[in-house]
């Protein structure tokens, strides 16, 4: 039997990193904003739903790899559907509100909840869901100004002017990645 000294036991941190804490509560934030933003837009979303949705919120919070986050962005998505009132300024709420769940259940689920987040991943998904944000709000603007427009193939020939563009700068950017690299 060997009376060799062992090494001192490392501690170990067992309770979840400060920015894991905070990334998973924008979790149960971009949830609260949607409902938020439904309510403010004239829908009486019913209580079991709330609740069922922050409950989900928490689960996506707790276990982002899970499959309750596809729930509750569904379930979240429906919140909004129901809006008497679609071209609602709240619209821009309710999206920001959703790529928050989005964007914070993809960094946490980056890793465990002891590992700290990366600020560069950090600040990459955050440059992404603010570009997704505002494309949002560039669809909501051409979508007010072409619902005033009483002629709807005009409507219909933006939309594809507008795809079409996305298309060709979406392409420019990949294009340029793989040559920057």
């Amino acid at each position: 039997m060997s009376t060799a000294a062992r090494p001192a036991p490392r501690l170990r941190r067992i309770y979840p990193d400060t920015g894991q804490i905070a990334v998973r509560s924008v979790v149960v934030i971009g949830t609260m904003a949607v409902l938020v933003a439904s309510a403010a837009a004239g829908v009486r979303v019913p209580g079991w739903v709330q609740v069922l949705l922050l409950g989900l919120a928490l689960v996506t919070a707790g276990r982002p790899e899970s499959g309750a986050g596809v729930v509750l962005l569904l379930g979240s998505s429906y919140a909004w559907v129901v809006v008497p009132e679609p071209l609602s300024a709240w619209v821009l709420l309710a999206a920001g509100g959703l790529l928050l769940v989005h964007v914070a259940a993809l960094i946490a689920a980056q890793g465990p909840a002891r590992m700290p987040v990366d600020p560069v991943q950090l600040a990459r998904w955050a440059g992404r869901g603010l570009l997704l944000w505002c494309v949002a709000a560039g669809v909501w603007c051409a979508a007010l100004l072409l619902d005033e427009t009483s002629d709807q193939r005009l409507a219909y020939a933006a939309g594809l002017v507008l795809l079409a563009a996305l298309g060709v700068l979406v392409t420019t950017m990949v294009g340029t990645r793989g040559a920057r690299q």
